[in-house]
């Protein structure tokens, strides 16, 4: 039984929690993405939306984890290169310029977070932010993939919390939004559209996927994985229609739903929860980006690098990002991200559906 029990933690859990990790910081984690991209097209527009992305989500981790799994290939730069030799290049440019603008806004929005609810300087903030990250990167894989799967359970038993009081509180207002308000746009393009924007991530948390072993597993672990991180939007979605459309107007909508239930414990734990998340979601990247780097010195020199490089590289990467920031460059980046997700498309979704769909079926031949 202990032995299964690992492998469903290995299998199961790891990927899940690192996937959810790395995406929830920041913007979702407010709601402002999926009052964007899914509750703006009414209340079951959204959820079809969110039904294409979750699938995607699924379905593109599945082969993702299948194809590393098949080529023992658990870093970005080894995993693009085998999918689409030399263009893998193009991909690790994405990824750098969508680095960079993540690590900024969660930089920010970590230093904003705790001033807003406790009063705690931005700084002190950022600073803590910093030597959380530094050391989660310096201590390793498994104490990250600890560490996020403790915050996974943690999130999930907040929304859990959040949603039942809100169902019980404004079930009556939900159900109307539900039988009145009608659908809006196009909610396969939204879904699609939020799934591109997002899971464009994958290879950098191949990392995650190590312990798989059979297609069974891979399947299995992609499509767990999609359906956990969808999980926090399906809650924000149905909780966001008790107030449709002036949820959607808020610039934090999450934020203020939970102020409308009137119970400040509730509050205070989940920002706590989402910084917590927000620190995940930095590390989560860049132990991708030095599980890149190990792949590259082990092939060149025979060796990976020791934690001190690691945490080396993690503190260099988000002192440039918020350096950057406050000249206001990511902010000019970020204007230009949605073409990010077409760049991803070309690069990495339809090669994966082509040529690593012809790749896992040429090895079951």
């Amino acid at each position: 039984m202990a032995g299964m029990n690992s492998r469903f933690v290995r299998v199961i859990l790891i990927p899940s929690a690192v996937f959810q990790a790395v995406i929830f910081g920041g913007a979702y984690g407010t709601g402002r993405e999926i009052a964007e991209f899914i509750s703006v097209l009414g209340p079951v527009g959204g959820l079809l939306a969110l039904t294409v992305a979750g699938l995607g989500w699924g379905l593109t981790m599945a082969l993702s984890f299948e194809l590393a799994r098949l080529g023992q290939t658990y870093d970005y730069r080894g995993f693009l290169k085998a999918l689409i030799g030399p263009l893998w290049i193009i991909f690790e440019i994405l990824f750098l310029i969508a680095l960079l603008i993540v690590l900024a806004v969660n930089g920010s929005a970590a230093g904003g977070v705790l001033n807003d609810q406790f009063g705690i300087p931005s700084l002190a903030g950022v600073g803590l932010l910093f030597a959380a990250v530094v050391a989660l990167n310096y201590f390793g894989r498994t104490l990250l993939e600890e560490s996020m799967s403790v915050c996974m359970i943690a999130l999930l038993i907040v929304l859990i919390i959040y949603s039942a009081l809100t169902f019980f509180q404004f079930h009556d207002s939900i159900a109307l939004a539900f039988s009145e308000a009608p659908s809006r746009g196009n909610w396969f393009a939204n879904g699609l559209q939020y799934m591109l924007y997002t899971a464009a991530v994958i290879p950098v948390l191949l990392y995650s996927a190590r312990d798989i072993r059979t297609r069974g597993e891979s399947i299995a672990s992609g499509f767990t994985a999609g359906f956990v991180g969808i999980f926090p939007a399906v809650v924000f979605h149905l909780t966001f229609m008790s107030a449709y459309p002036a949820s959607l107007e808020q610039p934090l909508p999450t934020y203020w739903m939970i102020g409308q239930l009137a119970q400040p414990w509730l509050m205070i734990v989940y920002i706590i929860v989402l910084f917590a998340m927000i620190i995940q979601t930095c590390a989560g990247l860049l132990q991708g980006v030095n599980e890149r780097i190990d792949a590259w010195l082990e092939e060149r020199r025979g060796r990976k690098g020791d934690p001190m490089a690691h945490a080396i590289v993690s503190g260099s990467a988000l002192l440039i990002s918020l350096f950057l920031a406050s000249f206001g460059i990511t902010a000019l980046v970020a204007k230009g991200y949605g073409t990010l997700a077409w760049g991803y498309l070309i690069v990495y979704f339809i090669p994966l559906l082509t040529i690593g769909v012809y790749k896992i079926w040429r090895k079951s031949s």
